[in-house]
């Protein structure tokens, strides 16, 4: 059986909190960067692309929507009636982080084997669970989630790869011999975290 949980819900965990944490950088490094934390709102990264509200609002809909599609098999576009400001964006993260965070693991495996069907104005996409997740829901989450981090890069936020890969989920390998040091997640991502920083 599909494990639905964690194809879906642990990655989106993953990413959702590396999101939230470069938005707060973005919030922390406004002054200094001179840039309004409106202005970042309203930037995108070409006049013709959708601004970082845009790409906030469907990062939580691929994400957190997404994942109650499972249950209801329904799911419409993005809710683009809302008007957020910089810390709204950071909220309505968070928000959509604790949906997921208070999944029940087994629950969301029992979705697996059904269907989730798209429909946005005429437009329908009927899918299974997985290819759902696997070929829509999740790389169009990931093509956001970029995005958004570009946005905020080419505005001169000091963020880099650690801040979007977040934590990453290392298994200790027992293959690998006694003296081989094995890095956690976490102690992956502090080795990262000096890229970040102005040269």
């Amino acid at each position: 059986m599909t494990d639905l949980y964690t194809l879906t819900a642990c990655s989106y965990l993953q990413y959702l909190t590396s999101a939230i944490g470069y938005l707060e950088q973005a919030r922390d490094q406004a002054s200094e960067l001179e840039v309004s934390l409106e202005d970042m709102v309203n930037a995108s990264l070409f006049p013709d692309m959708l601004p970082l509200h845009f790409q906030v609002i469907t990062i939580a809909h691929f994400s957190d929507t997404a994942m109650h599609a499972a249950s209801t098999s329904m799911i419409s576009g993005p809710n683009m009636d809302l008007k957020l400001d910089f810390q709204g964006l950071i909220d309505h993260l968070k928000t959509a982080r604790s949906h997921i965070a208070g999944l029940d693991k087994e629950q969301v495996n029992a979705a697996a084997g059904g269907e989730v069907i798209f429909q946005y104005g005429d437009t329908i996409l009927p899918f299974t669970t997985e290819d759902f997740f696997l070929t829509y829901a999740l790389p169009s989450f990931y093509f956001h989630v970029s995005i958004a981090f570009g946005i905020l890069r080419s505005l001169g936020v000091h963020i880099g790869v650690a801040h979007f890969l977040g934590t990453v989920r290392a298994t200790p390998s027992p293959s690998l011999p006694a003296s081989a040091q094995q890095l956690t997640g976490a102690q992956y991502l502090d080795t990262l975290k000096p890229l970040a920083l102005p040269q």
